[in-house]
Formats: structure tokens, C-alpha cells, sequence
């Protein structure tokens, strides 16, 4: 039986008939447009620019409704029933603001003023993230020092790397060090001569050779959209998940730098690159044997249950991010996206939605952070050929 809606209400909760319902209201003659036009971020900001109207308009010749694409994206934010119908009355929409609190129209009616109980709080007054304060368990190492020094550029400083380095066995290495190793981090591929290995979201990856060895440096860059505060905390976060865990089939972190112009991140080489390349045969490379893609999915398993073993979801589990030994041993790689999850069937709520949409699952994608949510992607990657 299902919950009685309230103000209180999460809007990414409302049952599909109900939404399907308020897509007949508002999507002939565009008022779902009005809707989104109203709907602003915390800092009272519109949240829906021209090119996202365009995006959900898109929506229509796919025989989708833009309403409720809409209101999946918003509820991605925490949003509530609240929210909404102050949007639907503020907007004069009270024939689908009745269908989810009626009472709240009638209230709306009688005194023609938009509602100012605390259940109905305008959405720039509610629509707060909560997730950060609630679940977070996971605290970045080097975050300790950065309210003292104000002016410490966003690579860190030497004083919490030294703090870093006394809480793990990761070695500290100097930037310049890096640098050398990977002929002054040379963007050329590998097969040109070149030192990079591929790169991602938060930065490329160079090969180098240190003591005897060869290893990946990832340097850290805002290579897409990223803020230095979110380089940071990619860059804390990997290094407190790779501290914690360690597993045959989770690729092992050798060390750090945070002296330089970027934070840099040293793993272990993988000869054979990531799963992803091997199944395109990319530079020539034999296919891979059916008996060695069941290795490969095994030990891949194998490491996803370590990691909600010790009650962390990686959240970005796919082919790019299995790497190989020479051997074709799997190992998972980035966890900076990963999160840490009290319990195993413990819900997790972002108000970003990140990770590799192609992966993952529906409730991901409007950000429920759950471990069986790395098992659909793990689904997916399983059907790659």
C-alpha cells in the first residue's frame, strides 16, 4: 500500500500513475514550460537554462512527456511535494497542484496569496541538498588544514600532505619527480611516443618509470566541467577509499603528489590497459578468449564485493574502468566517485547525479545511491562483447 502524500513528500517518490497524471495537465499548451521557467537552484538562480528547455522538448518526439522529465531531473535535487504545488498555485496550475494537496488550493483560494506554512516554503527556501550532512561517513584526509589557510592553492599544501602521508602507506612524491618521469607529462599517446595512457573527467593518465617499475600518474585537471573544489575532492577521496582497501582486484595506489601545480595520483601500471580497449581490440590487440572474459567478470565481481563488504558503492562501474594486468587480471580503478554506505541496503541521496549514464540505473539517474546500483552497471559491462 502506498504512503499518503504530504508536503514533505520527495517528488522522485511519486508513483508513475500520478505523474502521468500531471503530465495530461501540463504538458498540452506547453505549461510545463511555466513550470520550469519558476524552478530555481539554492542560490535562487533559474535552474533550467533555454538549451535544457529545448532538451525535455525533445522528449515529445519520442513519445515521452516533458513533464515528467522534467520532474525527474528536479527531483534529483531533494525536491518535495511542497515545492511543487507552491510552484503549480504561484503559477496558477491548481487543477494539478489539487492533485497532489488539495487542501493547500483551498487554502491558496480563500486568502489569494501563495502559501507561507513551512510545508509549502518557496523552493529557493527548502530546496537544500541534505545528503552531505546526513550520509557522508567518509571524511577527505587532507580537508583538516584548509579552513586555516585560506590561501593555499587548490593542489594543497605541504603541510597536509605531510599529514596525508603519516595516516597511509602511500609514499609522497614530489611533482617535479613526476614530471621527469613522464617526459614533462607528454600528452602524445603512447603508440606516437608519447607518455599519455588515456584521460577522464578529473585528468589524464601519463605512464612513468619509477625505482625499477613502470606506473600510471594520473595528474589531475579540469579536462570537462570540473571545479578545483571538486578536483580536491576526488583526489581526497581516492586516496582515503584506496587506504581502506585493498583487494587483488582493485587496482593498488603507490602514491601521491600534492606539491605541485596539480595533485597527482601513482597506480600501479596495467600493461593491458583498460577492458574496454581489449574488447575493441584497439592497436591491432588479439580478441579476448571466452574463458578469459569469465576470469575477467569473476574477479571484477570478486572486487565489487569487497568494496560493499567494507560498505562502499563505486558508482562508476564500467569497461573503462577495469584494468588489466599483464595476466588479464581485472582490477578496478577511480573510486573518486565512490561513496561510503553505512549499511549494505543503506539509500544514499545526491543532489548530483555523476557517473556514466550509459551504466547506470534508473534511480541512479535520479540520484538514489544504493549497492545494488553497481550491480546494474556491472550488468551492463557483463553484456559487452
Amino acid at each position: 500500500m502506498s504512503q499518503p502524500i504530504t508536503a514533505a513528500t520527495y517528488v522522485r517518490s511519486l508513483r508513475y500513475g500520478l505523474l502521468r497524471q500531471l503530465a495530461d495537465l501540463l504538458d498540452p499548451q506547453e505549461g510545463w514550460k511555466r513550470l520550469a521557467a519558476a524552478i530555481t537552484d539554492p542560490a535562487g538562480e533559474s535552474r533550467y537554462s533555454q538549451a535544457h528547455i529545448r532538451r525535455f522538448e525533445a522528449f515529445v518526439q519520442m513519445g515521452k512527456s516533458p513533464t515528467c522529465e522534467l520532474l525527474y531531473d528536479w527531483g534529483t535535487t531533494n525536491c518535495t511535494v511542497g515545492d511543487l504545488v507552491d510552484l503549480l498555485i504561484r503559477n496558477q496550475f491548481l487543477a494539478p497542484a489539487s492533485l497532489l494537496l488539495p487542501e493547500a488550493v483551498g487554502m491558496a483560494q480563500e486568502v489569494t496569496l501563495p502559501l507561507s506554512s513551512q510545508e509549502t516554503l518557496p523552493v529557493h527556501e527548502k530546496q537544500q541538498p541534505i545528503q552531505e550532512k546526513e550520509v557522508t561517513s567518509v571524511k577527505p584526509v587532507l580537508s583538516q588544514n584548509t579552513e586555516k589557510q585560506p590561501s593555499v592553492p587548490p593542489c594543497l599544501s605541504e603541510e597536509n600532505s605531510s599529514t596525508q602521508s603519516s595516516n597511509t602507506d602511500f609514499h609522497n612524491f614530489c611533482f617535479r619527480d613526476l614530471e621527469n618521469v613522464t617526459n614533462n607529462f607528454d600528452e602524445r599517446p603512447e603508440s606516437a611516443g608519447g607518455n599519455k595512457l588515456g584521460e577522464g573527467g578529473f585528468g589524464i593518465v601519463f605512464k612513468g618509470y619509477i625505482n625499477g617499475r613502470n606506473v600510471a600518474v594520473k595528474k589531475l585537471a579540469a579536462v570537462v566541467d570540473v571545479s578545483a573544489q571538486d578536483l580536491k575532492q576526488q583526489f581526497d577521496q581516492e586516496i582515503e577509499i584506496m587506504a581502506k582497501c585493498k583487494h587483488e582486484n582493485l587496482v593498488e595506489l603507490l602514491g601521491f603528489s600534492s606539491d605541485g601545480a596539480q595533485p597527482c595520483l601513482v597506480y600501479e601500471y596495467m600493461p593491458n590497459g583498460s577492458l574496454l580497449d581489449r574488447l575493441a581490440c584497439l592497436d591491432g590487440t588479439p580478441p579476448i578468449s571466452w574463458n578469459t572474459r569469465c576470469e575477467i567478470a569473476q574477479g571484477t565481481a570478486s572486487g565489487i564485493n569487497f568494496l560493499h563488504d567494507n560498505n562502499h558503492i563505486h558508482r562508476d562501474i564500467k569497461s573503462a574502468n577495469i584494468l588489466l594486468t599483464d595476466k588479464y587480471v581485472p582490477k578496478i580503478s577511480d573510486f573518486g566517485l565512490a561513496r561510503a554506505s553505512v549499511t549494505f541496503t543503506r539509500t544514499i541521496m545526491t543532489d548530483r547525479v555523476v557517473g556514466t549514464a550509459a551504466y547506470m540505473a534508473p534511480e541512479a539517474l535520479r540520484g538514489e545511491i544504493t549497492p545494488k546500483s553497481d550491480i546494474f552497471s556491472f550488468g551492463v559491462y557483463f553484456t559487452q562483447r
